[in-house]
């Protein structure tokens, strides 16, 4: 086998001929490949200067959206400035291919989901309009509609599924049509329509030489028609995905179309040296992926020498058999404790479950949920991680991001424009916004028991005291929109803080999350809980069969997302009696592991 220094030369040579390959392209990339260090070198590549045209980058999560600018930021600032753009794939196709075509009234506004419009509820009982799955048709044109939660709501009812859908359809019709609200749902409709208009298209490639989407596993079956029609039009596009790791069937990911469409992209280039894990991280992963790609990854990174095999957790009794691990609490004790042996401190442990029910808590303190709206919980999820001790760099920059955008849109309020082009536009200096933004968080009531209805009170009335850096005299703040279902909910409960936390907790905790949260982040040790027999079963079946893979199977991908979480350290917990289906089956398919059934001996 080649050394160290060979191998990694060679997966930085993939890297640089991904960094400057022509579009059309497809790089497939394996976690842990350097797929950001390779999009930012590829923007690197721009001459400085003025432009006619730019490159737009886009992401599907705010988060992947700000590392990706906060790397240009740095030594490039340019790179995040007009023509270029960076930010979500929804701000894009707003911005671009639909608020410029839309008619002068109503007057539109892009939501996040129709919970935050108050008047999205339908029928006697008020079920939300989000309740309701509204599928478009991109051949036909054609929407349909369900609710699988109706038989719930309809108990003693006098009206139908049938009368709900309908009052559905039409309340959905009157806030779009009429009244201008627009979800992602809407505003993808719309985007494909506009695309489909040679002279849009004309338009967008005089205005970027190139758009990258990245994690594009996660696009839908419009968002892919979309890209399909900016294909079409001669768009060059660089698109970047794990399809492995695609686990949003739920949000209508297309695994399938994915596929088909990159095929008909020009140029492909797969990274698969893993800067993340170890080599037994990366042989669990790659048994579960198609036999085709079954060889794993290449552990280039700082842990390719670790050796740490799988470690099992079984807790519990079953018949003759019994664990001194006796719950899945005992069994993330333990994990932490053997963990430390690794060298591992408890805050760079992560516990992962399917289901936030299964979320191991022993010894763990949930982080804050990642804000997915910029609403009141988003602002208590910045409250809180600002003052949390050892709060992660990244993570403190994004609390500042949203204050700012918060901030920004009480001082100007009509503003279409990115949080980086308003300061341009308003004469406010990064610096001077990052300032005001730690004040108003400073200034803000602590994150705790208190109803979410009284805490955005007492936050409005603090955001009505920052005075703009012109001191104009702005009327009182309407913004942090919150669900009516969750005014009275602790505002800690909403974004994920536990109510009570002992000193000892305070002193050693680990992070956990469900494997859906956890996405795209990372951690030196992952415990993953299976918490019923049918769970382990169902894993086990799915991972055993031939014939179904990642490619096929989205459990699959969501335990192989929390598996590929790991750097050097990974177990599984489960109940004891499926034990020995596990053990067996990690020798069928010649996984090295080790058992244990109580902490170790320190």
């Amino acid at each position: 086998m080649n050394s160290i220094d060979d191998r990694r030369a060679q997966a930085e040579q993939r890297q640089q001929q991904a960094v400057h390959a022509a579009a059309p392209l497809y790089i497939r990339a394996c976690p842990g490949a350097g797929k950001t260090r390779v999009l930012v070198d590829r923007h690197f590549q721009t001459p400085p200067g003025p432009r006619r045209a730019g490159r737009a980058m886009l992401s599907f999560t705010n988060r992947a959206a700000d590392e990706l600018r906060d790397r240009c930021s740095g030594s490039r600032p340019d790179l995040t400035a007009f023509p270029h753009f960076i930010g979500t794939f929804d701000s894009f196709l707003w911005r671009y291919l639909v608020r410029p075509f839309l008619p002068a009234t109503p007057a539109w506004k892009h939501v996040l989901s129709w919970d935050q419009v108050p008047a999205a509820v339908v029928g006697y009982r008020k079920v939300p309009l989000s309740s309701f799955d509204f599928r478009y048709n991109p051949t036909t044109r054609a929407t349909q509609v369900d609710w699988v939660d109706a038989t719930r709501f309809l108990t003693n009812s006098n009206q139908s599924k049938a009368d709900y859908i309908r009052l559905a359809e039409n309340r959905r019709d009157l806030l779009w049509q009429s009244r201008g609200y627009m979800t992602g749902h809407e505003t993808r409709i719309a985007a494909l329509d506009h695309v489909r208009d040679p002279s849009v298209t004309r338009l967008l490639r005089h205005r970027f030489f190139e758009i990258v989407v990245d994690e594009a596993q996660d696009c839908s079956e419009l968002d892919l028609a979309i890209l399909e029609q900016l294909r079409q039009a001669g768009l060059p596009l660089v698109v970047v995905a794990d399809p492995d790791q695609g686990i949003y069937e739920w949000n209508d990911a297309r695994p399938d179309e994915l596929r088909d469409f990159t095929d008909r992209l020009a140029n492909h280039f797969e990274l698969d040296g893993n800067w993340r894990s170890s080599p037994p991280v990366c042989q669990v992963a790659a048994t579960l992926r198609p036999h085709s790609r079954g060889i794993q990854d290449d552990p280039v990174g700082d842990h390719h020498e670790v050796a740490s095999p799988l470690l099992l957790l079984p807790y519990g009794t079953h018949r003759s058999k019994a664990s001194a691990l006796l719950d899945v609490v005992s069994s993330a004790e333990a994990f932490v404790a053997y963990a430390a042996l690794e060298g591992i401190a408890a805050g760079d442990v992560l516990a992962l479950a399917y289901r936030n029910n299964a979320i191991p808590t022993a010894r763990s303190r949930p982080a804050p949920r990642f804000p997915k709206e910029n609403d009141a919980t988003a602002l208590a999820w910045a409250v809180a991680v600002f003052h949390a001790p050892e709060t992660p760099a990244a993570t403190r920059k994004h609390a500042l991001m949203i204050a700012s955008t918060l901030l920004r849109d009480y001082w100007y309020p009509d503003t279409e424009e990115s949080l980086a082009e308003s300061l341009i536009t308003h004469g406010v200096s990064p610096a001077i916004m990052q300032r005001r933004a730690a004040r108003l968080l400073a200034a803000l009531p602590a994150v705790d028991a208190t109803p979410a209805r009284d805490w955005r009170s007492t936050a409005r009335t603090v955001l009505k005291a920052q005075l703009s850096p012109t001191g104009d005299q702005l009327a009182p703040p309407r913004l942090l929109s919150l669900p009516t279902k969750h005014l009275d909910t602790a505002i800690g409960a909403l974004v994920g803080m536990p109510e009570t936390e002992s000193q000892e907790v305070a002193r050693a905790t680990m992070r956990s999350s469900t494997i859906h949260q956890a996405k795209g982040g990372e951690a030196e040790a992952v415990l993953i809980h299976l918490p019923q027999p049918k769970s382990v079963s169902e894993l086990l079946q799915a991972w055993a069969d031939p014939l179904i893979s990642t490619e096929t199977s989205e459990l699959l991908r969501t335990y192989y997302v929390a598996i590929t979480r790991a750097r050097r350290f990974i177990a599984l917990t489960y109940p004891i009696s499926q034990h020995g289906s596990m053990t067996g089956h990690l020798e069928t398919m010649k996984i090295e592991y080790r058992s244990a059934t109580s902490p170790p001996m320190l």
